[in-house]
């Protein structure tokens, strides 16, 4: 199975000159933990609940600062061939619960932790022997 099979395809995204609490607010909107932050229709970068949490505790107001100073610009993306074991292992090692999947800087989903646990979940019911499977698929997300 590879990430193109599971990968989310309604992005949550922003442009980097939207404020912090605006990316915010779409976040709890949305009910999502990332967003993508692109420009000129390529990924700048990601904004995330952890991002916004690393703000916060500094004690400073930043809710009208731009994305673009705040957001996380080295972004690993995986390409939508991508093997979910290998998408697993790279966020466990990169200590990220999100990754985009595209190729060139253009995005073309979004993968979570939720929709690795979901597959692995799927490999399970579906298939008997699937058990081995969704345990590398969660060994390899650091489950």
């Amino acid at each position: 199975m590879n990430v193109a099979e599971i990968m989310q395809t309604n992005l949550v995204t922003s442009s980097p000159d939207a404020t912090v609490v605006e990316v915010a607010q779409l976040l709890t909107e949305r009910g999502v933990g990332a967003c993508l932050i692109t420009q000129d229709g390529r990924l700048a970068g990601i904004f995330t609940e952890r991002d916004l949490l690393r703000l916060v505790s500094t004690g400073a107001d930043v809710r009208n600062r731009p994305v673009a100073q705040v957001m996380t610009r080295r972004v690993t993306m995986a390409p939508p061939d991508a093997d979910l074991l290998w998408a697993a292992d790279t966020m466990r090692r990169l200590g990220v619960r999100h990754l985009p999947v595209g190729e060139g800087g253009l995005v073309a989903g979004i993968v979570s932790i939720r929709d690795l646990f979901a597959a692995a979940e799927a490999v399970l019911r579906l298939d008997p022997r699937g058990a081995d499977a969704a345990r590398d698929m969660l060994s390899a997300a650091g489950a």
